[in-house]
């Protein structure tokens, strides 16, 4: 018993040194730790709880040049018509040029068909004229015959001699009749058709008739042909030698080259823009606007000036959108390049069916500004930072164009800044802080496919 309490009492140093080491370590790690927390780097972009909101802001700047309006469409041709013959028959001639792709000339004869049926009908329609002519020559004799027989007959009567009926009077008065009251009459007011005149006005009627007749023969004669209406490119062709083609059957498709078209579908606020957009409809000739359209080939940026002819007068009931069609006076003539000339070789001409970009000069305000579309709040308004604080300021949208939105804002200041990003809950008056300041982006060629404008530098 003695000799264990002896051996616990040898233990007890050894114990209590063990338990100040493990607090010791204990402690070394509590220090270690709060030191490493009070040493730690603060977190880059850390603020304090109390610190107004960082904004990311432009400067909003005042402009006056043309807004340079932006659409696209398909390239059509002005004047396109299918050719028919207006008379059946047998082909027995196509011209070479007849070949989809081919530049043929106005009045160049392109089909013919056999007329040898339609010859015979205008010969036999000349007969006829000559045959009407003799018939209107007899009849004229005739009339003149029998106007001097009765003069004769006239002078006969007053002379009021009494001799037996007159072989001139038996050819106007019946038997029994001669030398009575009723002989006079009639020679003093004879009628239309006992002077000869309806048989002349018979004759004539018939004569005109035939002369009619002639000139339809000869017409189908002419029609036998099938010509170039204008000087353009064959679209397609429907018809081969041998063929047996009837009154109105499409032959072959034809369009206008020296003139095309684009029809550029646009919002109504692009629309507006463009000078004189509604001319056309409201029976003026045409806008007269400048435009430039310009067509991708051969990885080249090829471009042709045009003219905005107008508005088509209906709004698509689907999009809403408004068709303004520019008018290429010129497109045989190779586009002139705008990107990529080094590999662009012969410069192509314009074709019905490129897709194009087309840009407009539109008419603009006195004065506008061009900011982003992330700057534009709803409601129709901005928000302007002025001594630190937000304030909310309406403005009317013009157009959209690319990343930018143009804009009219009485209330607002050249140079101001306004807020670009984001800022949940942002109220009037609200204090903000602003960061690095960056000034608009011009809207340019780089911002709508990397060329420079088809309109050069100038406003």
């Amino acid at each position: 018993m003695a000799e264990g309490d002896a051996r616990e009492e040898d233990d007890a140093p050894d114990k209590r040194k063990w338990r100040l080491i493990a607090l010791g370590v204990l402690l070394a790690g509590v220090g270690i730790a709060a030191a490493l927390w009070l040493l730690r780097p603060q977190q880059q972009g850390e603020e304090p709880p109390d610190r107004p909101p960082l904004v990311s802001t432009i400067r909003a700047e005042q402009r006056s040049e043309p807004i340079r309006v932006t659409g696209q469409g398909n390239v059509r041709a002005a004047s396109e018509v299918g050719l028919a013959l207006q008379v059946g028959g047998r082909v027995t001639w196509v011209s070479p040029a007849l070949r989809e792709g081919e530049r043929v000339r106005r009045g160049e004869t392109l089909v013919r068909i056999e007329s040898a049926d339609y010859a015979a009908r205008a010969d036999q329609a000349r007969a006829e004229l000559e045959q009407a002519r003799v018939d209107l020559a007899q009849a004229e004799e005739a009339r003149a015959t029998r106007a001097e027989e009765f003069d004769r007959l006239r002078e006969r009567l007053e002379e009021g001699s009494a001799r037996g009926p007159d072989p001139i009077e038996g050819d106007f008065v019946r038997p029994g009749e001669a030398g009575d009251d009723g002989t006079a009459e009639l020679a003093e007011d004879p009628s239309p058709l006992a002077l000869g005149e309806r048989q002349v006005d018979a004759a004539e009627a018939a004569l005109a008739g035939a002369r009619a007749r002639l000139a339809a023969a000869r017409r189908d004669v002419a029609r036998t042909r099938l010509t170039a209406p204008f000087t353009g490119v064959v679209r397609s062709k429907s018809v081969e030698r041998g063929q047996f083609v009837q009154p109105g059957e499409q032959l072959a498709e034809l369009y206008d080259a020296g003139t095309l078209e684009v029809a550029v579908p646009l919002t109504q606020r692009k629309a507006a823009l463009i000078p004189r957009v509604f001319a056309p409809v409201m029976g003026g000739t045409s806008s007269g606007a400048p435009a430039t359209v310009r067509v991708d080939f051969g990885g080249t940026r090829w471009a042709w000036d045009a003219v905005v002819e107008g508005a088509e007068g209906t709004i698509d009931p689907q999009t809403r959108t408004l068709d303004v069609v520019v008018r290429v006076s010129d497109p045989v003539a190779g586009g002139r390049a705008l990107s990529g000339a080094e590999a662009a070789g012969e410069a192509p001409p314009l074709l019905p069916g490129f897709f194009a970009d087309v840009e407009f000069l539109g008419e603009t305000p006195q004065t506008y500004f061009a900011i982003p579309r992330e700057a534009l709040r709803s409601g129709g308004r901005v928000w302007a930072v002025r001594d630190g604080r937000i304030a909310f300021v309406p403005v009317t949208v013009i157009a959209r164009e690319g990343p930018q939105t143009y804009v009219t804002a009485p209330g607002l200041e050249d140079g101001e800044r306004i807020v670009t990003g984001e800022l949940p809950s942002a109220t009037e008056g609200m204090e903000v802080r602003t960061g690095e300041d960056r000034s608009t982006p011009a809207l340019d060629a780089s911002e709508s496919g990397g060329e420079p404008s088809a309109f050069g530098d100038e406003g």
